[in-house]
């Protein structure tokens, strides 16, 4: 259950909320299936990788299997970018690949419940967006996506005639963002040589990351594990992490819940509810509702558990689908403050 700096950024990038815009056929033509076949990989993380079949396939890290499809076409979003800005652009794109809800390959764009999206940008690079649906703050249905660039090994381009104009415009446009980041790192990093020191005595890996957990209240060990220990107002608090996968629309997924603490609510939830007050937390996912698996050491099968969520001001009942040793597993409706009692 460790998180690493990777999955913490990928939870960033996963929450950002990107609103539908109006599918626009392109112009050009379409990229040719030649100019794809193969393995691709992230530049900065080679364990993250998509590989495009001659059969129409794209297997990928999650060993899930899609199928692609060489249909261009653009889309407005706002997702957000390397330095955790939102920013609202039209992405035109060359190919997608994509699930259904219940499994299965789409008939469209549209009727794809998960999917990805390809940019081919120069020589042996691509952009991708993975996109799945979900609703914003006001309950509009939207897109939530999360932002990567990829690149081949420079076998799965085609035949390497010359570059036109556009495609080495777009390559000097790739390395003016990529010195951008570098630069927004280099700077990063001065910063992050004063907070060593006080990050590294409290079991930090820096900084910025003992900042961040600061701001939720979170020890180095809740920080790093995801997982809210202790409670102020509650005594033998019992610990509480994720579990398992996310499930949301009846379909397993690789999505993670961020938990944090809400000791504000204690007083609250114990005039409302009956029961021991067991821990409480604060659990938000990219979705509008989820069946989420709680991992909390020390629970027996045999222990009747209840769970609420503070909604509109008052404590509302959840779901229990499951008790199991160590396992605690809800029903939630919404993002929210949680609390776990024992009757």
């Amino acid at each position: 259950m460790v998180r690493k700096l990777l999955k913490r950024i990928t939870v960033c990038a996963m929450t950002a909320a990107m609103c539908v815009g109006m599918l626009v056929p392109m112009q050009a033509q379409a990229a040719k299936e030649s100019d794809v076949v193969g393995t691709w990989s992230n530049i900065y993380n080679s364990d993250m990788w998509v590989t495009f079949n001659p059969d129409g396939t794209a297997p990928d890290m999650f060993d899930d299997t899609h199928y692609y499809y060489m249909e261009p076409g653009n889309i407005t979003v706002t997702y957000c970018d390397y330095n955790g800005e939102y920013r609202t652009e039209n992405i035109s794109y060359d190919l997608w690949d994509g699930v259904m809800a219940g499994g299965g390959e789409p008939d469209s764009f549209d009727t794809a419940d998960y999917r990805n999206i390809y940019q081919l940008v120069g020589d042996n690079y691509m952009r991708s967006w993975n996109l799945f649906w979900g609703t914003d703050a006001d309950g509009n249905a939207c897109l939530y996506a999360y932002y990567n660039e990829k690149m081949g090994d420079g076998r799965y381009r085609g035949e390497s005639g010359k570059k036109s104009r556009e495609e080495i415009e777009a390559e000097k446009k790739m390395e003016a963002e990529l010195a951008e980041m570098r630069k927004a790192m280099e700077q990063a990093s001065r910063e992050s040589v004063r907070l060593e020191g006080l990050a590294a005595d409290e079991g930090f890996v820096n900084g910025a990351q003992m900042q961040d957990a600061q701001s939720m209240g979170m020890s180095s060990g809740e920080y790093y594990n995801n997982a809210v220990v202790t409670t102020e107002g509650i005594e033998n608090a019992i610990p509480v992490g994720q579990g398992g996968k996310l499930v949301i629309e009846g379909r397993e997924t690789n999505v993670c819940a961020t938990l944090s603490k809400a000791p504000l609510f204690v007083d609250s939830v114990r005039a409302a509810k009956e029961g021991t007050l067991l821990n409480v937390v604060d659990v938000q996912f990219p979705a509008k509702e989820a069946i989420v698996n709680f991992y909390m050491p020390g629970i027996a099968v045999t222990d009747a558990i209840a769970a609420a969520q503070y909604v509109d001001g008052a404590w509302t009942d959840v779901e229990v689908v499951e008790v199991r040793a160590d396992h605690v597993v809800l029903n939630l409706k919404s993002n929210g403050v949680v609390a776990f009692l024992k009757k």
